[in-house]
Parts: structure tokens; C-alpha cells; sequence
């Protein structure tokens, strides 16, 4: 992935106006409340309000980014501004995604999520990973199982394809199946363990899809046909 010294420019300056406003809120604001209060402990306090501070600013302004200048979805060479822009997006959420690992758990996993962008409902089970989580919309009752792993982007062959996400209505994703790129999965459908979805895949509502690449084996509640491949 090439980078250029824009590229180190433009992130630099983003991330150190996103460092100090969490210095300013947790240095300046609440650091003389926190010695107070929590005595010689105030420091290890500070410590994780200012990671707190900054994952929730770097959620907002990644919100703002999108709003003022959305990500387009196609297919885009490595020396297009879109993919200085993807990259940008990408830099401010996974460096905000590890400082806020210590404030996610199983049970804040979904706001946290949204923090970033996802569109996640409710009752799912989350057991994945997301990449670009501001391209995932993941609807009521949907399941991503255990190492699976959803993103709104693929890199190959010098190009890279962004496309949204969409996991439907009591939807499930298996463990260690991948979806990224363009990729919807109807309501209730199911995409079996260990499988691949290629960008651009549209599971019909009620699908079973396996294998790599993946593709249709059966329907929910039917059995699957005689000479049918498990891929």
C-alpha cells in the first residue's frame, strides 16, 4: 500500500487535533477533579478518561469527515484521492478502535461499533471483527460468529474495491467466513463457517451459502439437492 508524505501530513494533523482535544477535555477540564477526588491515583484515572475522550472524538470526527465529504462505493486505483481518503478513515478507526479496547466488551461491542458509524440493531450477537464499520449496517437478530469478519473494502491487484455492508434480519454470518466489499446478506440467510464471499455477493433472503467462493447450497428449511457441492 503505498503511502506519500501528504498521506503522513494529512493523518498527522488529524490525529494530533483529535490528541488534543482529549488533552484539553482530560488534561485542562477534569484533571484537577480527578486528583481531588481519586488522590495519587489520579494519574492511572486520567489515563483512561483521556483513551476514553480519545476514542469518542475520534469517532465524531470521523462521523463529521463522512458527512461533509462521503465515501464513494466502485472500483479505484491506489493513485486515486479516494484512496487517500479511504485511508485517512481508516488510520483515525483502527488507531481509536485499540484505544478503546479496554471500554469494549462483549456487552458494549455494539455502541462502540456505532460510535464509528455501524448501523447495528438489536438482539445481535457479535462475535466478529469490522472493518470500515461506517459502511456496515448489521439489522435486528443478525449473528456474526466467532473470527468472522465483515469490512467495506478489498485490496487486490492494485485496486481497491469499496462497497457497503449489509447483514439482514436474523442473518448469520459463520465463524471464520469473511464478507467484504459490496456484500448483502438477505433476512435470515446464512452464510456456513469458514466460507468467502466475494465482492459484490447478494444472498437472497433465506439462502444457506458455502464454500470459497461461496454460493448457494440450499434453502433454509429445505434440503439440499442430490450432486449439490459443498465447495
Amino acid at each position: 500500500m503505498k503511502s506519500s508524505f501528504t498521506d503522513f501530513l494529512v493523518c498527522g494533523g488529524v490525529l494530533s487535533l483529535i490528541v488534543a482535544l482529549a488533552w484539553l477535555i482530560v488534561g485542562v477540564g477534569i484533571s484537577p477533579y480527578s486528583q481531588a477526588f481519586f488522590g495519587d491515583y489520579y494519574v492511572i484515572v486520567n489515563v483512561l478518561l483521556f483513551m476514553l475522550a480519545y476514542g469518542i472524538i475520534s469517532g465524531l470526527v470521523l462521523q463529521l469527515m463522512l458527512k461533509i465529504k462521503p465515501l464513494p462505493c466502485g472500483e479505484f486505483s491506489m493513485d486515486s484521492p479516494v484512496f487517500t481518503y479511504w485511508k485517512l478513515l481508516s488510520v483515525v478507526f483502527l488507531l481509536a478502535q485499540e484505544v478503546m479496547i479496554p471500554f469494549t466488551s462483549i456487552f458494549t461491542k455494539p455502541l462502540v461499533w456505532r460510535l464509528f458509524g455501524a448501523k447495528v440493531g438489536s438482539d445481535v450477537a457479535l462475535g466478529g471483527a469490522v472493518g470500515e464499520p461506517f459502511m456496515v449496517t448489521i439489522e435486528d437478530g443478525a449473528v456474526l460468529g466467532f473470527g468472522s469478519v465483515v469490512a467495506g473494502s478489498v485490496i487486490a491487484d492494485g485496486k481497491i474495491t469499496l462497497g457497503n455492508v449489509r447483514i439482514g434480519k436474523g442473518a448469520t454470518l459463520g465463524v471464520y467466513a469473511l464478507a467484504m466489499g459490496g456484500i448483502d446478506i438477505g433476512d435470515n440467510a446464512k452464510v456456513v463457517g469458514g466460507s468467502m464471499l466475494i465482492p459484490g455477493s447478494k444472498i437472497p433472503d433465506g439462502e444457506i451459502w458455502r464454500g470459497n467462493p461461496a454460493r448457494k447450497w440450499s434453502v433454509i428449511g429445505a434440503a439440499p439437492k442430490a450432486g449439490d457441492s459443498a465447495g
